[in-house]
């Protein structure tokens, strides 16, 4: 049980890694725009 609760925390905080990724490309796209 509590290895599940960790694996999904992983996949969380792996998740919350790949959102803040992205949103630095999309500032960098705005910053290109300009």
């Amino acid at each position: 049980k509590q290895k599940e609760e960790k694996e999904k925390e992983e996949k969380e905080k792996k998740k919350e890694k790949e959102e803040e990724k992205e949103e630095e490309e999309e500032e960098k796209e705005k910053e290109k725009e300009w």
